[in-house]
């Protein structure tokens, strides 16, 4: 598929129209005509969107990324001359900024929760047929075999859940991904891949962990930067199809190997890449979730 036929791409140009037209429309009823000036700044965002993702990377969560930023703040642009082509006093133009700005919450809101859902996606592979769950799951139970050192359980009264984890820096910080199968669903079969991050007290790794503990010490070479930090986050890992080919996953039989950079698979933060590609080839659509109201793949 084209990068510019994106699903994404199409939605964010429909919106960064629909905010020129009605900033325009405001315009000519205002002052009964338009100047080229107010059509090149409702038509700017959209250009800037087409060159953008046309010249930028072609991984799906650079698409989303790009879409996202530019329909988030491409969309004020032609408001904003609109209200500055108008009187010194902007509470003059009341009723442009309620109908725009309902209208920019009414649309954008649903269109970025739409987005992110499609940006932290990932197809099956072209042509592969879905393995049977049951495969699946002795799939990714042989990443332990493979040299990755993750512990995998089944949550006990959820049997259609597996709980991957990795452990690191002594087991004081762990990453863990809470997969739920989804088979026979509209949607298809996908995974659904529920992240989290735990910290249990270990030292701050850098200065924005430094910030989080509660006594933060002087910086003397005799103390740290701050106490033991413990916490608890849920993160979606993006795609990253580089981060995947260099992984390189080779699945002979229902045995899965490391053909590619063993370093690269065995880093913690790359954990959900592995999984990733591991669903992606066994013919499942994965989908990364913050929340269990998210029983569906995009």
């Amino acid at each position: 598929m084209s990068r510019l036929s994106n699903p994404p791409v199409l939605g964010a140009a429909l919106v960064l129209l629909l905010a020129g037209a009605g900033a325009l429309g405001w315009v000519w009823l205002r002052d009964g005509r338009v100047t080229p000036i107010g059509i090149a700044c409702a038509l700017l965002p959209f250009v800037l969107l087409l060159w953008s993702v046309s010249g930028g990377a072609g991984d799906r969560s650079q698409t989303g990324i790009t879409a996202w930023a530019a329909t988030m703040f491409g969309a004020l642009v032609p408001a904003v001359y609109a209200m500055q082509s108008g009187p010194d006093n902007w509470f003059a133009q009341w009723r442009f900024m309620l109908g725009f700005g309902g209208a920019y919450v009414a649309v954008l809101i649903p269109f970025l929760m739409w987005l992110a859902a499609w940006t932290a996606s990932v197809p099956p592979a072209p042509g592969a047929m879905p393995v049977p769950e049951y495969r699946l799951k002795q799939r990714i139970r042989s990443l332990a075999a493979a040299g990755l050192d993750v512990r995998i359980e089944t949550p006990p009264g959820q049997p259609d859940r597996l709980l991957v984890a990795r452990d690191f820096r002594g087991g004081r910080r762990s990453i863990g991904m809470r997969l739920t199968f989804v088979s026979g669903s509209p949607g298809g079969h996908c995974v659904l891949a529920r992240e989290v991050s735990l910290i249990r007290g270990d030292k701050p790794m850098n200065a924005s962990e430094a910030r989080m503990s509660s006594s933060i010490r002087s910086r003397d070479g005799t103390h740290p930067d701050a106490d033991l930090i413990y916490d608890a986050s849920l993160t979606v890992t993006l795609p990253s199809d580089t981060i995947r080919r260099q992984i390189a996953l080779h699945i002979a039989d229902d045995r899965v190997e490391i053909a590619g950079d063993k370093d690269v698979a065995s880093a913690p933060a790359n954990l959900a890449h592995v999984l990733t590609e591991l669903v992606h080839q066994s013919g499942w659509a994965w989908q990364g979730v913050f929340a269990d109201w998210q029983r569906g793949c995009r």
